[in-house]
């Protein structure tokens, strides 16, 4: 049997070297210079990219196409009944979109993740009035490369997705983010 000073000798060995090897994995990582990394220390400018065309059906019937709005801010947002974030922000989207619309920003709701009666309750039970539709074929959110809801895309007059936003969106924010669009 070991005696305790050689146990306490081996683990002092043992700690030692795993953290000699979590700074080199740390140090390897951190000076790698992939895509990733790149894209991370990007100004926000240089790393925005044209927002994805698609279609749309939305639930009064009409289709939504992307590129028909060309020339006018668009706010998209992603939205499921069963989220409750998503349910908290509809009054300020709802008064944003009032104060907006006017001004030529268009505003779209889309469902994901969702069934299609369950969403169209949730437009209606919250007296969402702009345009609202849900994404049956999930095509539209893999194409934004969405992760998850509530997610907003500001998209300026040229198409280019000009900022994000996951998780509720206020009415200051919402005004921020509109105001360099226009």
């Amino acid at each position: 049997m070991m005696s305790k000073t050689k146990l306490y000798k081996l683990f002092l060995i043992a700690s030692v070297m795993g953290i000699l090897i979590a700074i080199s994995l740390a140090a390897i990582l951190l000076t790698r210079g992939d895509a990733t990394r790149d894209f991370l220390t990007k100004p926000a400018a240089e790393a925005r990219e044209a927002a994805p065309d698609f279609s749309l059906e939305l639930f009064d019937g009409s289709i939504f196409r992307l590129n028909d709005h060309r020339g006018k801010p668009v706010l998209i947002n992603f939205f499921a009944s069963w989220c409750v974030p998503c349910k908290e922000e509809i009054p300020a989207l709802e008064k944003i979109g009032q104060e907006y619309g006017p001004k030529g920003v268009v505003f779209l709701a889309i469902a994901v993740n969702d069934s299609e009666e369950k969403a169209r309750i949730f437009v209606d039970e919250l007296g969402l009035s702009f345009p609202a539709g849900i994404d049956k074929t999930n095509s539209v959110q893999e194409a934004f490369g969405l992760y998850g809801v509530p997610t907003t895309f500001f998209i300026d007059k040229e198409g280019i997705t000009n900022y994000l936003h996951a998780g509720i969106v206020t009415e200051e924010l919402l005004r921020h983010e509109l105001d360099k669009l226009l």
